[in-house]
C-alpha cells in the first residue's frame, strides 16, 4: 500500500460520506454501474443515520436510500463495529438482494481497501480479521431472536410480515446499545412502521410497554420526498412516474401518505364522475368488447366500448344464477341484438383463464364458446396488478378518469360500492356475489393491455432480418 493509498483509507474510515462518494459504486437498472452520487439529500441522510441511534426513514420510491443504507452498513463493518450487523427484509429474495448489494460494493472497492473475507454466502459476509459480519434475514417471527446485532437495517419495513414479533425480538438487543434504521415507502396505515412514524401510542398497543415504547420518545423520523431528488423536479418526470398508478397508490408510494384506506377496494369510484348521465349509444366505428366471468353459479358478462380518446365505456351487463354455458351464449346473443350487434362487430371477449379447463363433458366453456364463433382472449395474471390497473382507470395519479359506466349497468355500479378487501388486506374478498362483475372488468383491462403490448411489437418484428 502506498502512502497516498494509506491516507485515502484513513480519510474513508473517518468519514462515511467520503467512503460513499469516492469509493462506492451502485448498480442502476437503467444506467448500469454508477458512482454513488454526491447529492445533498443523501448527504443529509448519512449525517442523520450516523447521529441517531433509532431512525425511521419514510420515503418516496426509488430514491437510492436502500443503497445508501447498505453502503453505510458496509462502512460500519469495515471501520467501526464488531459483531453482527443485521439486514432485514420482507422475504428471502429481498434479504438475499440486500447482501448482494453489499457484495457488489465490496467487489468494486479499490484493491487496497477491499477487506479479506472468511465467509461469503447468500446469508452472510464475514470479515476475516475485523470481527464483524453482515447477516441478512427474511421476515420470520423469531428470526432475529438468536442474534445480538450491533446495527440493524430493516428495509421495506411497512411491507414486512410479522413486524411486531420481529420488533419484539430485536428490542432487547437494541436496548443494550445497538443502532436501528427502518426504511420504507408507505404501506398505508395498518402496519408497525406507519404507527411508529406517526407516533400513535394507541395504535401501537399496550401488549408489552417494555418491548413497544411510545414511538415519539424513541425514534427520529427523517422523511425523504421525491422533490429532493435533483433529477425529479419537473412535471415530465412526475407524469411519466404516475403512468398506471391510481391516485391512492401515488399518494402512498410517492407522496409518503399514511392515510388509512377503507376496506372498499375501489374507493376511487364516484357516482358523480363515473356514471354517465344517460345510457350509451353504441358507435360501430369504435371498438366494441365483451368481458365475462363464467362464475359457474353466477356468470357475469359486460359490454364495453373504447373511445378514440382511450376512454372505456361499460354500456351493458348480464347476470343470472345457475346458467349453463349454452344458456350464457344465448343470453349474450340476446343482449347483442338489443344493441344491433353481431359477433363480427366485437373485437374480442375477455374471459376467465379458468374457463379453458375441460369439464366432465370433455369440453371447456372456452371451447364451447369458440365453436360458436366467439373470439375469446384470456391471460393468466395475479389479482393485485389487475386491481391496481382498474383503480388507475377510475382515477389516475393526475386525477383523470378513463372509465365510465352507463346507468343501465345497475349491478356493476352496486358492486363497485360493495366490493371489499379480505381481512388479510392482500386481495379482495371472494364473496360469491359482487366479485364476479369485478373479475370480469379486471379481465378486460388485463387483456386490453396485453393486446396493446402485442401490437407494439408487430412493427419491430416486421422490419427485422432473419
Amino acid at each position: 500500500m502506498t502512502t497516498a493509498e494509506f491516507q485515502d483509507l484513513i480519510r474513508a474510515a473517518r468519514d462515511p460520506w467520503i467512503f460513499l462518494t469516492r469509493h462506492v459504486q451502485t448498480l442502476d437498472p437503467e444506467r448500469g454501474v454508477a458512482h454513488f452520487p454526491d447529492w445533498h439529500y443523501l448527504h443529509r441522510l448519512v449525517g442523520v443515520a450516523c447521529r441517531e441511534r433509532f431512525l425511521l426513514v419514510p420515503k418516496s420510491r426509488q430514491m437510492l436510500v436502500t443503497w445508501t443504507m447498505v453502503a453505510l452498513m458496509v462502512w460500519r463493518a469495515m471501520f467501526r463495529e464488531r459483531g453482527v450487523l443485521l439486514f432485514l427484509s420482507r422475504n428471502e429474495r429481498c434479504a438475499e438482494e440486500l447482501l448482494e448489494r453489499a457484495r457488489f460494493i465490496l467487489d468494486h472497492l479499490p484493491g487496497y481497501m477491499r477487506p479479506r473475507l472468511s465467509s461469503n454466502s447468500k446469508e452472510e459476509i464475514a470479515f476475516r480479521t475485523l470481527g464483524s459480519r453482515l447477516l441478512s434475514l427474511p421476515a420470520s417471527p423469531n428470526g432475529p431472536r438468536m442474534y445480538s446485532p450491533s446495527s440493524v437495517f430493516w428495509d421495506e419495513m411497512a411491507f414486512t410480515p410479522y413486524d411486531e414479533p420481529i420488533w419484539a425480538a430485536l428490542k432487547p438487543a437494541l436496548d443494550s446499545g445497538g443502532r436501528f434504521v427502518g426504511v420504507s415507502s408507505s404501506g398505508g396505515a395498518n402496519n408497525l412502521f406507519a404507527r411508529f412514524v406517526q407516533g400513535d401510542r394507541a395504535a401501537v398497543g399496550d401488549r408489552d410497554s417494555s418491548l413497544i415504547p411510545h414511538p415519539s420518545s424513541l425514534f427520529f423520523v427523517h422523511r425523504i420526498h421525491y422533490s429532493e431528488h435533483p433529477e425529479r423536479r419537473n412535471d415530465r418526470w412526475k407524469a411519466q412516474a404516475a403512468l398506471g398508478l391510481s391516485q391512492a397508490r401515488w399518494q402512498q408510494e410517492q407522496e409518503i401518505s399514511f392515510e388509512s384506506q377503507s376496506d372498499q377496494v375501489y374507493s376511487e369510484f364516484d357516482p358523480q364522475r363515473h356514471i354517465l348521465g344517460q345510457d350509451w349509444g353504441v358507435r360501430r366505428d369504435w371498438e366494441i368488447f365483451r368481458a365475462m366471468d363464467f362464475g359457474y353459479r353466477h356468470p357475469f358478462v359486460l359490454w364495453l366500448q373504447l373511445t378514440p380518446e382511450n376512454e372505456v365505456i361499460v354500456f351493458d351487463e348480464w347476470s343470472e344464477a345457475d346458467r349453463t354455458t349454452e344458456e350464457l351464449l344465448q343470453a349474450v346473443r340476446n343482449v347483442d341484438l338489443v344493441h344491433g350487434l353481431t359477433e363480427s362487430d366485437v373485437t374480442w371477449t375477455a374471459c376467465d383463464p379458468a374457463g379453458a379447463a375441460a369439464q366432465d363433458a370433455g369440453l371447456s366453456p372456452v371451447d364451447l364458446l369458440r365453436r360458436a364463433g366467439m373470439k375469446l382472449r384470456y391471460r393468466s395474471s395475479r389479482i393485485a396488478p389487475g386491481v391496481e390497473r382498474l383503480k388507475s382507470a377510475l382515477c389516475d395519479a393526475a386525477g383523470r378518469v378513463h372509465l365510465r359506466v352507463a346507468p343501465r349497468c345497475r349491478r356493476l355500479i352496486a358492486d363497485f360500492a360493495r366490493y371489499r378487501w379480505a381481512a388479510s388486506g392482500e386481495e379482495p374478498l371472494k364473496d360469491g356475489q359482487c366479485d364476479h362483475s369485478m373479475d370480469a372488468l379486471r379481465y378486460f383491462f388485463v387483456n386490453l393491455d396485453s393486446a396493446r403490448e402485442e401490437m407494439s411489437i408487430i412493427p419491430r418484428l416486421s422490419g427485422m432480418r432473419r
